[in-house]
């Protein structure tokens, strides 16, 4: 059986249809193109005498070793899509970046709302020594943990952006930086709407020479002054 073919997003949607029960097993031709998967139709044979708790364990085996070298940029999208469509789903790339986050996290953004959901991996990143940077404009940053993150500690650092006297300006950047070496780059915000409903595009680069940049950034000319 040849998966070098195999697309690591396609690899995760069929791990993930199975683990939710969306397709039964033994595979179907149909069914795996159903989900999307047209590429592994030819493969169900070989991946049926493997048996569902095989094919699990191959899928996990293979996804974890592709993850452990360096990624293709890959296309990231919130909103209507084809089951065909080769991009990945928004909440669940931000959710698998704060769940995979073993050192820091840095994070800006222009909107947040229902923390409950949407930063709740990131608060268990944080349970486990993760230390998280987050950025916003000065009136967000500053009332950011009444009013963003119910869980109690422990807390991200927070840095609030307050342009110069007399200037029309907000952060309006969207972005993830995961263990100096993982970047995400979104035109959603940390909202459901951003995450779940609107039109959204962005992109998952794995780069540490760029993640070191744009960390750097957010710490250039004294923008952005620490709140909390």
């Amino acid at each position: 059986m040849d998966l070098s073919g195999v697309s690591t997003s396609d690899l995760e949607r069929l791990h993930a249809s199975l683990t939710g029960h969306r397709l039964s097993f033994p595979l179907s031709r149909l069914g795996v193109r159903g989900e999307g998967l047209e590429v592994l139709a030819d493969q169900v044979l070989a991946l049926n005498g493997l048996g569902r708790d095989g094919v699990l364990a191959l899928l996990g085996a293979v996804i974890a070793e592709r993850r452990k070298g360096p990624r293709r940029p890959e296309l990231v999208w919130t909103g209507p899509e084809s089951r065909w469509s080769g991009a990945r789903d928004t909440a669940v790339v931000l959710a698998s970046l704060f769940r995979e986050a073993s050192t820091t996290v840095l994070l800006a953004g222009f909107a947040f709302d229902h923390a409950a959901d949407v930063l709740r991996p990131l608060h268990a990143a944080l349970q486990r020594g993760v230390t998280c940077r987050l950025f916003a404009s000065a009136d967000v940053a500053s009332g950011f943990l009444r009013e963003h993150w119910p869980f109690g500690p422990p807390f991200p650092e927070l840095y609030g952006f307050t342009p110069e006297k007399g200037v029309f300006a907000s952060l309006h950047a969207k972005c993830v930086v995961v263990d100096a070496r993982r970047v995400f780059i979104t035109s959603a915000n940390f909202t459901d709407r951003g995450q779940t409903r609107n039109i959204e595009v962005g992109v998952l680069l794995e780069d540490a020479r760029l993640a070191a940049v744009l960390e750097a950034q957010f710490f250039t000319g004294g923008w952005f002054t620490r709140v909390v």
